[in-house]
Formats: C-alpha cells, structure tokens, sequence
C-alpha cells in the first residue's frame, strides 16, 4: 500500500509532464487531524457569563473573553481538581451551596460570599473522550477551610446537582485572583 501512495504521485506527475502543476500526496493522518480539529470546535465551551462576588459586591460580566485571565485560571483550577489534585466531596444539591441562592446578579448582596461563577454552554463529550458532562463551573471560598478552595461542577442533566471537589491551599489563591480582576476590570 505504502508502495502506491508513493508512486502513484509520480505517475500523474509523469502523466501531466512539465505543464508545471505541482501534486501533492494526501496524508491519511493529515485528514484525521483535520477532523479531530473541527469535531473540537463543535464541542467548544462558551462562557456565557461571569459572576464574581468579593464579600457583598456582586459582579457580573457578559460574554468574558476566553483569553481573559480568570476565565484561563477558573478552567485551570477546575482541570488540576477533577484531574490531579482535587479531593472528590460528592455531589450537593444547589440548595446546600448557599451562594447559588442569591437572586441578585449584580449590585450588593446582605450575605457575604467569595466565588467566581462560569455560566457556559454545556458540554456532553462524545464516546471515548476523557472529560466529565457539565455546564457552569463555580470556585468558591469555604471560611470553614480558609486554606482551600472548592471547585463545583454543574450537571448539565440535573441542574440541581453540583460535584463538588477540594483543592488544597488555593484559598488565598481565589481570594487573590478575584482582588486581581475586580480591580482591573471594575476599577475597585
């Protein structure tokens, strides 16, 4: 086989002569790549909306860009949790994460709470892909456990139900991160 895709390149160049058209050979793992690429692009996550809270303001920004910094380190923080260096708590109702609760999108709230909120498309992998099903992405602070931080993953087949895994010794990080945009983006 490896016999004819090298020859038969050479014959129609023979076959055209020296018209000066140039055949390139196909590559098999040229077009598979090809397709892997815009089956990915199907599948692409778009945050629709940010909501960011820092005690009692609440933030809210439409449409982020991807590239945004903590849009980047949220996605980030999410991968090192469900794949390396989260501890797996189990599943909460939305009823027991308390900041999921708060009506106000923007503004001040009565209940202090630091998170960050990724509200996105849901994503459902196909067969063989090695992701977990979900829609919006939540890091919260837990004052219980000041040194840590909790990372929610929403069901995207059960809006109520969030995973919920611990990522030891980013607490600070979170609070930093969040100080960080706030006062590049809202000017605080």
């Amino acid at each position: 086989m490896k016999k004819i895709a090298f020859i038969l390149p050479i014959a129609i160049a023979m076959t055209l002569g020296c018209s000066g058209i140039t055949v390139t050979p196909i590559n098999a793992a040229n077009v598979t790549s090809t397709q892997q690429t815009q089956n990915e692009e199907e599948q692409i996550i778009t945050v629709e909306k940010l909501v960011v809270q820092r005690e009692h303001d609440i933030f809210s920004f439409t449409k982020p860009s991807d590239s945004m910094g903590i849009v980047v380190s949220a996605r980030d923080l999410y991968t090192l949790a469900y794949r390396k260096s989260g501890e797996d708590l189990g599943v909460k109702n939305k009823s027991e994460l308390h900041f999921l609760q708060e009506k106000k999108e923007e503004g001040t709230s009565e209940n202090a709470f630091t998170y960050i909120r990724l509200v996105q498309t849901p994503f459902i992998p196909d067969v063989g892909v090695n992701e977990f099903p979900r829609k919006d992405i939540v890091i919260y602070f837990d004052p219980k456990y000041p040194n840590d931080a909790f990372v929610g993953v929403q069901n995207p087949n059960n809006l109520e139900e969030w995973q919920i895994y611990k990522v030891q010794d980013y607490g600070n990080w979170l609070k930093k991160e969040i100080d960080l945009y706030i006062s590049l983006y809202a000017g605080l």
